[in-house]
C-alpha cells in the first residue's frame, strides 16, 4: 500500500514528498535552504531585532527592502511583546488551545494599522525562525494548499483580519503535521546541516506542491 502525506486539499505519494523535500534541501543554491535557516538574526529567541527581518529576503519574500524594513522597525516593539507570551512554546502538533491563540494574536499584529509593504507573508518569514517548530511559515503558495487546490480546508472571507485567519488556519496546519509527523520528522532529517524542524518541512513540500499542481504536473 502507498503511503502518502497531506498539506491542506492536496495529497502526494510519500516518495514524491521525499524527493520534494531532498531536492529542496540538497541542490546548493537552487533553494532557500540553507540560506534562510542558518540565519542567524540577532540570535535571542525572545526578540526580533532589525536584523532578523533581513531574512525575509532570504525567502524571495524581498520586495521594496527598504520601505519593509522602515515598516517592521515601527512593529518590533508590538511584535516582541507579543513574542515573550509565556504560551508560545513547545511544538505546534502538541500546541493547546491557548498556544494557538498566542500564535493568532502574534500574527495578527498587523490588524488595524497600515502597514506599508508588510503584510502575513513577511511577518511569518521573519517569526519562524524564532520559533522553528512552533510558528509556521505563510505564502502564496501555503494559501493556495489550504484555500484554493483540491479539497478547500478554510475559506476565503472577505475583510477577515490575520487573527482570524490564523485562528482557521492553524488547526489544519496542526492536523497534517500531526498526521504525517513521523514522515515529516524523517524528512527533515534529510537536511545537511542546518536542521530544520518538520514544520519547516511541510512548508517546503506544500510550496511545491502547489507550483507543482499550478503547472498541472502530476505524481
Amino acid at each position: 500500500m502507498t503511503t502518502t502525506i497531506t498539506v491542506g486539499g492536496l495529497t502526494t505519494d510519500l516518495s514524491h514528498a521525499n524527493t520534494l523535500a531532498s531536492e529542496y534541501m540538497n541542490q546548493y543554491g537552487s533553494w532557500s535552504y540553507p540560506a534562510y535557516d542558518s540565519y542567524q538574526g540577532n540570535g535571542e529567541r525572545d526578540t526580533v531585532g532589525p536584523q532578523d527581518t533581513l531574512a525575509v529576503a532570504l525567502l524571495n519574500a524581498g520586495q521594496n527592502p527598504v520601505g519593509t524594513q522602515y515598516t517592521f522597525l515601527g512593529l518590533l516593539d508590538e511584535i516582541n511583546v507579543l513574542l515573550r507570551d509565556g504560551s508560545l512554546t513547545g511544538t505546534l502538533d502538541e500546541a493547546g488551545p491557548e498556544t494557538l491563540e498566542a500564535i493568532a494574536r502574534l500574527y495578527g499584529v498587523l490588524d488595524g494599522k497600515r502597514n506599508p509593504n508588510v503584510r502575513l507573508t513577511k511577518l511569518s518569514k521573519a517569526l519562524h525562525l524564532k520559533r522553528p517548530q512552533l510558528l509556521p511559515l505563510y505564502d502564496k503558495n501555503i494559501w493556495q494548499c489550504y484555500g484554493e487546490l483540491g479539497k478547500i480546508r478554510v475559506a476565503s472571507i472577505k475583510g477577515r483580519n490575520n487573527a482570524d485567519f490564523m485562528r482557521a488556519w492553524l488547526p489544519e496546519v496542526q492536523k497534517d503535521l500531526r498526521d504525517g509527523m513521523e514522515h515529516w520528522r524523517a524528512m527533515a532529517a534529510l537536511a545537511p546541516g542546518p536542521t530544520v524542524s518538520p514544520l519547516r518541512v511541510l512548508d517546503i513540500v506544500g510550496w511545491r506542491l502547489a507550483d507543482e499542481a499550478r503547472r498541472g504536473c502530476r505524481h
